[in-house]
C-alpha cells in the first residue's frame, strides 16, 4: 500500500545525538516524499485448490524523499551527514500546520541512514538537491494523537 502525502507534508528528522526524538524540521526543504508500505505474500495454496491463496508475511517499507540541500548547522545535510551509518527516527504529518486527527495522522518510523548524496545533483545555476530512498527498519506507526 502506498501512502501519498500532499504538498503540505511535514517531515522531522532525529539527530545522531538524539536518534529517537525527531527534532529537525526539514519541511521547507522537501520537494517530494513518498512513504510506501508492503507486506510479503506467503503462498498457502493447498492441494485441490484451483487458485493461489496468500496470507500476509513481514512488512517492508521505504521512504523516498527529495529535498533541497542545506549545509547550515542543524539543517538537512548536516543532520544526515552526522547520522550516516546510524538509525534515526522520522516523524511525518500529512498536512503540516493543522491539528493531528483521524484525517491528518502522524507517521513515526526509523530509517538506517545508509546512503547519501552529500553534494547533491544539479547543473550550473541549479539549486543543489538530493533524492534518497531509505529502507524503514521499524514498524510504521500511524497515530491520531502523537503531535508532530
Amino acid at each position: 500500500m502506498a501512502i501519498y502525502l500532499n504538498n503540505n507534508v511535514g517531515v522531522k528528522l532525529a539527530t545522531a545525538a538524539a536518534p529517537t526524538a525527531p527534532s529537525v524540521d526539514i519541511t521547507s526543504y522537501v520537494t517530494a516524499v513518498t512513504l510506501t508500505q508492503q507486506f510479503e505474500e506467503l503462498d498457502v495454496t493447498s492441494m485441490g485448490q484451483s487458485y493461489r491463496a496468500f496470507v500476509k508475511g513481514l512488512e517492508t517499507a521505504q521512504l523516498q524523499i527529495s529535498f533541497l540541500n542545506d549545509w547550515a548547522a542543524a539543517q538537512v545535510m548536516t543532520t544526515l551527514n552526522a547520522a550516516y551509518g546510524q538509525t534515526i527516527a522520522i516523524s511525518m504529518i500529512t498536512v503540516k500546520g493543522t491539528v493531528v486527527s483521524a484525517t491528518n495522522p502522524t507517521y513515526q518510523f526509523n530509517v538506517l541512514v545508509n546512503n547519501l548524496t552529500p553534494v547533491g545533483t544539479g547543473g550550473v545555476g541549479d539549486e543543489a538537491s538530493s533524492s534518497i530512498t531509505f529502507t524503514i527498519n521499524s514498524q510504521v506507526t500511524v497515530s491520531t494523537s502523537v503531535a508532530f
